[in-house]
């Protein structure tokens, strides 16, 4: 109740009607307690690290959420097929993380890459053609490849109606993104430090 409050206001203001993906889902946090607040809520949990990975699906688990929260082990960016994973922390829970294709020496936060994970890439929106279910709302947090998962989305977000993002404060690098969702329809209506909350005009 003390960290990221406006993460636990802004889930606490979804309906139960509504479609919630979990993008940087890290070990669940955020998607367990929105199952907890909204019974019955659509939710997507998306990981791509495999020790959190591991560690979301023993807390689903030990919630009895296993079968109200469904995960995938995907990097959502840009572009679909093989990517890596450029890890600067081996902690399980750690974050910071980057998905690249290319192999890179310092992750999009500026710490040094000490290892690195195969992953499956994709889109957002194939993932949603997919899927069948496009979210109504959406929390992206992926630590400085947030314009990737937006690029990858101009369909998904026509669905969206709120969204929590977190970006880098520095505002050169907020720019595009911003430019993306001003354009998408979206107007910011709140931004605690990093967490920005946008809502479809």
């Amino acid at each position: 109740n003390t960290k990221e409050i406006e993460t636990l206001d802004w889930i606490d203001s979804l309906h139960v009607t509504d479609t919630f993906f979990d993008i940087g889902a890290n070990v669940g946090q955020y998607s367990i307690y929105a199952a907890l607040r909204h019974s019955g809520m659509r939710i997507v949990a998306f990981e791509p690290e495999y020790a959190n990975l591991y560690l979301l699906w023993n807390n689903l688990i030990a919630n009895g959420l296993e079968h109200s929260i469904k995960v995938f082990s995907v990097a959502l960016s840009n572009h679909n097929g093989l990517s890596q994973l450029h890890i600067q922390d081996l902690t399980p829970g750690a974050a910071l993380h980057t998905e690249s294709k290319d192999y890179i020496g310092m992750t999009k936060t500026g710490h040094p890459v000490i290892a690195v994970e195969g992953v499956a890439a994709m889109s957002l929106d194939n993932f949603c053609a997919d899927f069948g279910v496009p979210p109504t709302a959406l929390k992206i947090d992926v630590d400085g490849t947030e314009l990737k998962v937006l690029q990858g989305a101009p369909n998904t977000l026509k669905r969206v109606r709120t969204m929590l993002i977190e970006m880098e404060v520095e505002r050169m690098k907020e720019l595009p993104c911003r430019g993306l969702l001003v354009g998408a329809s979206f107007k910011q209506v709140r931004c605690d430090g990093a967490n920005q909350i946008w809502q479809k005009v």
